[in-house]
């Protein structure tokens, strides 16, 4: 009789004792996390009936996150592209500068041309290095292949067999005594510029052998890259090497200048017959319609290039548009989820309250139980 009131009164009551113990100092821990951040419980399980309304948000919030990295990244590339863009612009406004000198009423020496085709070969050399820009990602000129350099090979576009095939056409060898024919020139080397397959990305030409000359802009137009920037909303950015109007190609003068339709490839093609204009002069008969007809098309380059920094602007500040929309988003969603996981202040004082009464009390017992005999449980 006294082992089963002692088993009931010492070990039985201990346990029951220290198990109540045990729950109410994991209560007072949760107060403690709940006092420190506001918030009910470290996961979605201590949530109770708020669990759902978490649940809901967070998938929202982790999209939201998602489509703003996008927008950062997109912006990122497009300040990339409008930077190289400006660079390529320059290019073709100093080599206009040059061609106004090249027609000067005074007259162009052989050595004049000759400084100017070297620095049109050294400007092919940037043209080279700004097309193959890349933005940590990818190739800003690549349309959506991006992980492919816009321009083939590893050589200056003043190496290609395009420019030994366009110095063929404006300075053969060896020379002839006619004089320059400047709108056969320009629509040869205009021809061949859209012929060849070898320059840019097999990406970047349109399919077909051979494809139609309207047919490479339009493929570039299709080309371009694209972000997400909302729940099923995609967004084209940037600007593709040889992206322009399938309406501006022409092979042939009509008031304006000869052109593939592609003011980059224009810039190419131009600077390649700037190129090889070596040896000649004012005097050299023809010479004076060439340079004219190269810089109509280049001051048409530069007003296209300059068109298209404008769209890149445009992009820029639809995305900042969009990233100020989705920060409001973003808000309101945390704001929702924060409700759904923050404490009410006052109802966990009262908790810590009774929590630390019940666990003073249950101490004060055991320590009781200790001095307790066998009498004391009969």
């Amino acid at each position: 009789m006294s082992t089963s009131v002692g088993q009931f009164g010492s070990s039985g009551a201990s346990l029951i004792l220290n198990a109540s113990i045990q729950k109410l100092t994991q209560a007072q821990s949760q107060i403690a996390w709940q006092t420190s951040t506001q918030t009910i419980g470290e996961t979605f399980a201590d949530l109770g009936p708020n669990r759902a309304t978490a649940l809901s948000l967070a998938p929202k919030i982790s999209q939201v996150t998602s489509w703003q990295n996008n927008i950062t990244q997109a912006q990122s590339s497009l300040k990339i592209t409008a930077s190289a863009l400006q660079q390529i612009a320059s290019l073709a406004q100093n080599m206009a500068t040059n061609l106004l000198s090249m027609s000067g009423t005074s007259g162009s020496s052989s050595t004049a041309t000759n400084s100017y085709a070297a620095q049109a070969q050294s400007a092919l050399t940037e043209l080279t290095s700004a097309l193959n820009t890349s933005d940590g990602t990818g190739y800003v000129f690549a349309g959506n292949a991006s992980n492919e350099k816009p321009l083939q090979g590893n050589a200056s576009l003043s190496e290609s067999t395009l420019a030994t095939q366009i110095a063929a056409i404006v300075n053969p060898t060896p020379k002839t005594p006619s004089p320059l024919n400047a709108s056969s020139i320009m629509k040869n080397v205009t021809s061949a510029t859209n012929d060849d397959k070898r320059i840019f990305a097999s990406t970047l030409y349109a399919s077909g052998n051979p494809a139609t000359t309207t047919q490479n802009p339009q493929q570039a137009a299709s080309s371009q890259r694209y972000t997400v920037i909302s729940s099923g909303e995609t967004m084209q950015i940037g600007v593709v090497a040889t992206q322009g109007n399938a309406s501006d190609v022409s092979s042939t003068s009509t008031g304006s200048p000869i052109s593939t339709g592609s003011p980059i490839k224009d810039l190419m093609r131009d600077l390649m017959v700037v190129s090889s204009m070596s040896g000649m002069s004012s005097d050299t008969s023809g010479y004076a319609d060439l340079v004219k007809q190269l810089h109509a098309s280049l001051t048409t380059t530069v007003s296209q290039i300059t068109n298209m920094e404008t769209t890149i602007g445009t992009q820029q500040n639809t995305l900042t548009a969009r990233a100020s929309l989705l920060a409001s988003m973003q808000t309101s969603l945390q704001t929702q989820l924060s409700n759904a996981r923050s404490v009410d202040v006052a109802q966990v004082a009262i908790h810590s309250q009774d929590v630390n009464t019940s666990l003073k009390a249950s101490f004060i017992l055991i320590s009781d139980m200790k001095d307790m005999s066998l009498a004391n449980y009969i």
